[in-house]
């Protein structure tokens, strides 16, 4: 063949690729979707397995609050982080060692065993491990909350978070103990445990990373402003004998620099001064007026009072007998009574202000308000303060801090007149009726005082059978803790003030 006869190609239309190249560039092609397709897969399944953990850790699985197959359980609020059982409360106060322990009680009668025998254990645990004659001179206070969920159809998820805290507010450790528990047989569910105890500080007593900070410390910024709380001296050394510098007045700014137990050091007039800690606040103005308004039962204000108050119920027990006593007597008393018992036993808290005794606001769970942050103390005010809505159709008027304990930081959150008490009868001490009375009447005079009790003890109900008539026949008016301050001529109490008489 001449080269005249070949057939003669454009080199514009040579195929670029070959058979070979298209083959290698099709398994290229597998290859790079295969990788893309591997690298979502697993990155999927981590982000599964993240959440999983996350869910076990903080939340349950989203199960609709609801069942026909086992019609005893008790719902309470599918919105709150109990949502299943109704709380209830073990309580003690020992000379170092106290206990606030909340568990469900879930309608099962098998769970609801197990759940106890679980409360009992935290605190027998914590008395065995803290009450000793080693430790006389230092006590420590339990605090026991807890969450509860529907972790599936068939199955409740029960979260134990238990707080030891000793004299000085210092957190000594806090531990996560999850319980599962079958509804169809009642049992509790071993494997299925996914934390049995988690630590949430570590051996320094420091919270672990990811925990919110238990405790609440002031940051150095270089420009922080706080305010006077109330009246209070500068002084230019740390020493109430220094000289004074100035005084300030209530809402006064400052410059904060820092602060520890004892004193606050501030920026006054271009030097470095200092007030004594407890009086700077971030708040400019706390107190707040909160008129008092009492029903006319014929107090005469020329005679002499008396106020008795009873922390830490309702309890369905002793509570009842002191109201009997109460009403038998047509006498008054306050009730400083914890929101999650309220929710427990409303008919009793109706009662308490249906024969005319006042009824305030204990927090929702006794937690030491010292140790808690911003949001836990709103988030306890806020709860307590549902619950008495719920059972009284309004809120409280006064407030007693847990334990008694209302630091700056407490007052800073608490928007309610802060009643203490000048005559604690320590019958959460003694359990005895005639040790009650007799520490009661080291007081002689009672006119205008606060007396604290407890109306979870049977002791205090027999003791109190004594004691009001012994008042009566000595003349006191027994009031209420607004009636005491209305007719001593306090028509106005200020929030975030504290009242250990009038």
């Amino acid at each position: 063949m001449s080269d005249k006869d070949k057939i003669k190609y454009s080199r514009a239309l040579v195929p670029k690729y070959n058979t070979l190249y298209i083959v290698i560039i099709v398994i290229l092609v597998i290859v790079v979707l295969s990788l893309i397709g591997f690298y979502f897969f697993i990155t999927n399944k981590k982000n599964e397995e993240e959440l999983s953990m996350v869910t076990n850790e903080l939340v349950a699985i989203d199960v609709p609050i609801t069942t026909e197959e086992y019609p005893s359980l008790i719902i309470e609020d599918k919105e709150s982080d109990r949502q299943i059982g109704q709380a209830k409360m073990l309580m003690d106060y020992n000379q170092n060692c106290s206990y606030s322990i909340s568990y469900p009680e879930v309608g099962i009668e098998e769970i609801d065993y197990l759940i106890y025998q679980q409360a009992i254990k935290l605190k027998d645990d914590f008395i065995n491990d803290f009450f000793s004659v080693d430790m006389e001179n230092r006590s420590f206070t339990e605090h026991v909350d807890y969450k509860s969920y529907l972790n599936d159809a068939n199955t409740i998820k029960l979260v134990f978070i238990n707080t030891i805290i000793d004299d000085a507010d210092v957190v000594v450790s806090k531990k996560e103990y999850t319980h599962f528990f079958d509804l169809a047989s009642g049992a509790e569910i071993d494997d299925m445990h996914n934390v049995v105890e988690r630590a949430l500080v570590n051996s320094a007593n420091q919270p672990l990373s990811g925990e919110e900070d238990i405790s609440f410390t002031f940051v150095f910024s270089g420009d922080t402003i706080r305010y006077a709380s109330e009246g209070v001296g500068i002084r230019s050394e740390k020493n109430t004998k220094s000289t004074l510098v100035a005084e300030l007045n209530e809402g006064e700014a400052v410059e904060y620099i820092s602060g520890d137990t004892d004193w606050d050091s501030i920026v006054y007039n271009g030097a470095i001064c200092y007030v004594k800690a407890g009086h700077l606040s971030r708040k400019r103005f706390l107190h707040k007026d909160v008129e008092i308004e009492v029903v006319d039962r014929g107090i005469d204000p020329n005679l002499p009072m008396v106020a008795i108050t009873y922390d830490d119920g309702p309890n369905p027990n002793s509570t009842p007998r002191i109201l009997d006593t109460l009403e038998k007597h047509g006498v008054v008393a306050t009730f400083f009574d914890l929101g999650q018992l309220v929710n427990t036993y409303p008919d009793i808290v109706r009662r308490e202000e249906k024969i005319g005794c006042e009824v305030g606001n204990h927090s929702y769970s006794h937690k030491n308000f010292n140790t808690l942050s911003d949001n836990e103390i709103q988030e306890e005010i806020t709860k307590s303060e549902n619950a008495f809505i719920k059972a009284l159709g309004h809120k409280t008027t006064l407030f007693r801090a847990p334990y008694g304990n209302a630091n700056l930081k407490v007052r800073e959150n608490v928007e309610y007149p802060l009643i203490k008490w000048n005559v604690d009868s320590l019958d959460w001490k003694s359990r005895n009726k005639n040790k009650i009375l007799t520490q009661i009447n080291k007081t002689k005079d009672f006119d205008g005082h606060i007396i604290l009790l407890h109306s979870i003890y049977n002791t205090t109900a027999d003791a109190t059978e004594a004691l009001i008539p012994e008042l009566l026949e000595k003349g006191y008016q027994l009031v209420t803790v607004s009636e005491l301050a209305f007719y001593k001529g306090n028509t106005v109490l200020k929030t975030a003030h504290e009242y250990g008489k009038f």
